[in-house]
């Protein structure tokens, strides 16, 4: 027998942290017991409890963060839509700009072309009424000729040739008055259509197309109203909000400024729809104004996506913490059941 170890006696009071979690109560049946096995038990039911809560935690953490993920998809595709619809009324707005431009300088040019035509035909006027002198004192000439009746003026020879000839000519030029005429006046009458089609604003002649910084909307306080091209695009110009800017734009300083959220003046409630008559004039809401971007309705919906986007952070950080103690109480939960059928009496005493 080997002698080469020594053991030492077992100190007294060894086994005082295992009857620390011993059950005091003997069993009436002097059946077998052991220390930890009913203190396990108890701790068991208050871990399964436990897990179960955290467990029901976690299930309604994931089933809420679901719905928002899904709610704020919809709010984030939402305002994909307006946002899209925002830049479309943008690239709207830079071509109204373009035509209503282009309309101006259209404008100014008929203007210019009308009383152009009009100073040529006070001109053609003038050159025909000259032409009808000349053709009445080429009439007294002939009448003239006529009543003298001198043998030496030979009809078709020599001076009298000569006046035939210019006589023709002078007929020639008498005939394209008319249609000449009658041009200029077309003329100027497809002028004045041209010029009334864009605007039946008289022309001021202090248009500059040339201005770089010239603005086609740009203009002053008049009370008197206007017909023609112009002033439908000025009116969807207005209508689509162009010249104000969207909160917060730093692209066009002088329009944030004064941009300024609308409020969404649609009907809110069943009772702002009038009675049901069939003579109700409910409209549908909400009631988009341009620009989207300062629309309050935007805004709203804008407000609503960060709001579930915070949400999300703070209820992603929640379940975490709630996985790691559910893993915990599993884990627990897992080691007081091996060790009690470890120590079960019945499997260990009989």
């Amino acid at each position: 027998m080997s002698t080469t170890y020594n053991y030492d006696a077992l100190a007294a009071g060894w086994d005082a942290k295992i009857a620390d979690c011993c059950n005091t109560n003997t069993t009436t049946d002097g059946g077998c017991t052991d220390c930890c096995y009913d203190t396990w038990q108890d701790q068991l039911k208050d871990v399964t409890q436990r897990a179960a809560s955290v467990t029901e935690k976690t299930t309604q953490l994931q089933n809420k963060i679901v719905f928002i993920t899904d709610r704020r998809s919809r709010y984030k595709a939402w305002l994909d839509e307006l946002d899209k619809a925002e830049t479309l009324a943008r690239n709207i707005c830079h071509q109204l700009e373009i035509i209503a431009t282009q309309a101006d300088k259209i404008w100014y040019n008929a203007s210019k072309a009308c009383k152009a035509i009009e100073t040529l035909f006070c001109m053609i006027r003038d050159f025909y009424s000259q032409v009808d002198y000349i053709k009445k004192r080429y009439d007294d000439l002939q009448i003239c000729i006529q009543k003298n009746d001198d043998p030496a003026l030979e009809k078709g020879k020599g001076i009298l040739k000569a006046l035939d000839d210019y006589g023709t000519k002078l007929t020639a030029i008498i005939a394209t008055r008319d249609a000449l005429i009658a041009q200029a006046i077309d003329a100027v009458r497809l002028a004045n259509l041209i010029i009334d089609a864009i605007t039946s604003k008289d022309c001021t002649c202090d248009f500059k197309p040339c201005d770089s910084n010239y603005q086609p909307f740009k203009v002053p306080g008049e009370a008197k109203h206007y017909y023609g091209l112009k002033t439908i695009i000025t009116t969807w110009y207005n209508v689509l909000g162009c010249a104000s800017g969207c909160p917060g734009d730093g692209t066009n300083p002088s329009s944030s400024t004064t941009a300024l959220v609308k409020k969404n003046n649609g009907p809110s409630t069943d009772e702002d729809c009038g009675t049901d008559n069939g003579n109700d004039t409910c409209e549908l809401t909400p009631i988009l104004s341009f620009p989207i971007c300062a629309d309050s309705y935007r805004t709203t919906v804008q407000a609503l996506f960060e709001k579930d986007d915070k949400s999300l952070v703070t209820l992603s950080k929640k379940l975490k913490e709630a996985n790691k103690d559910k893993e915990a109480l599993d884990a627990c939960k897992s080691s007081l059941t091996n060790a009690i059928a470890v120590v079960d009496p019945k499997s260990r005493c009989n």
